[in-house]
């Protein structure tokens, strides 16, 4: 129970108490110490009354009637009776009406939190309402305690089921870009300003307050996180997320960007010969996490040639240098 809440049955001495001290509280409280107040107040009518007796007469306060606070006299921490804004009659009802009228005075502030992936690793979150998100490696999503139905992705790659809730419809940010679901399970990546969205099941809405595209199952949609489109594309729904399961599929992408999600995926220490990394590559992969399988089977699908140094591998159009 919130802090300034509980109440004593019959000890109206309490009450006052309580009420006496949410008067010396508001002057500094902030918007979500107000909330409680408010809650404090919807909690009993005796509240509300307590609160505007103590208000009617701020005298009760001055002469020391509340052994638990102490006296007034001397006492520096106890405001004065003209910096005490808060003394109005039927200030209860009154903070109530504005609350009612002003939500945003007693909304909840943010608590935002972030829920970080090392390449390699993987992670999934559980929010309200049944919506998790499931996170590959190398990925920086940023949540918020106060809304669970927000979230940002920073970078790397996750998948969303989002249970809907037409009242309160799930949103996420990329860059510039916003996505709302429309009762959802989508996949999102984020590589530098490359952004890249398919959806599995549901619907989704991109820029919904702007010039809203709908993206159905199947729709992927890859390009700049600033909304310059690159690449509309039509994929398996079962595929989307295969990342999961080592199942990658590609459409007209450069191979600097399959090999930036084996190093985000499976944390392999992978360098591209610059003459590689824009060449384009379309194809499904399956990947099974082990460098000495993985890296030598892409080198063959991209053309490339592959040397080993330790851990560290390197893909380029040189000789190949066996291990």
């Amino acid at each position: 129970m919130k802090k300034g809440a509980r109440i004593v049955q019959g000890e109206r001495s309490d009450i006052v108490e309580q009420a006496v001290g949410w008067h010396l509280r508001l002057a500094e409280a902030d918007a979500h110490g107000w909330a409680e107040f408010i809650a404090w107040l919807e909690a009993s009518p005796a509240h509300a009354a307590a609160y505007d007796a103590i208000a009617t007469d701020d005298r009760l306060i001055d002469r020391g009637h509340f052994p638990t606070l102490g006296p007034a006299a001397g006492n520096d921490n106890i405001p004065s009776r003209r910096h005490r804004p808060w003394l109005i009659p039927g200030l209860a009802a009154a903070a109530i009406g504005v609350a009612m009228l002003v939500p945003s005075l007693v909304a909840p502030r943010s608590y935002p939190y972030v829920v970080a992936t090392k390449a390699g690793e993987r992670r999934t979150v559980a929010l309200q309402s049944g919506t998790r998100i499931e996170l590959s490696g190398g990925t920086v999503l940023r949540l918020d305690r106060a809304d669970p139905r927000t979230a940002t992705l920073d970078r790397g790659e996750a998948l969303f089921h989002v249970v809907h809730d037409a009242a309160h419809p799930f949103t996420m940010t990329a860059g510039a870009m916003t996505i709302r679901d429309l009762g959802t399970v989508f996949n999102v990546a984020r590589e530098g300003n490359d952004l890249t969205i398919a959806v599995a099941e549901g619907s989704v809405l991109l820029q919904p307050d702007g010039e809203a595209r709908r993206l159905g199952a199947g729709d992927s949609l890859a390009l700049r996180d600033n909304g310059r489109e690159v690449v509309v594309n039509r994929v398996a729904p079962k595929l989307i997320g295969g990342w999961r399961t080592g199942m990658l599929s590609f459409d007209s992408r450069k191979v600097g960007d399959v090999v930036a999600a084996l190093k985000r995926l499976y944390g392999f220490e992978l360098e591209l010969d610059s003459r590689l990394s824009q060449r384009p590559f379309t194809g499904m992969v399956r990947f099974s996490g082990v460098a000495e399988r993985d890296i030598p089977h892409l080198a063959e699908m991209i053309g490339a040639t592959w040397r080993r140094d330790g851990e560290r591998w390197v893909l380029s159009d040189g000789a190949s240098i066996p291990r």
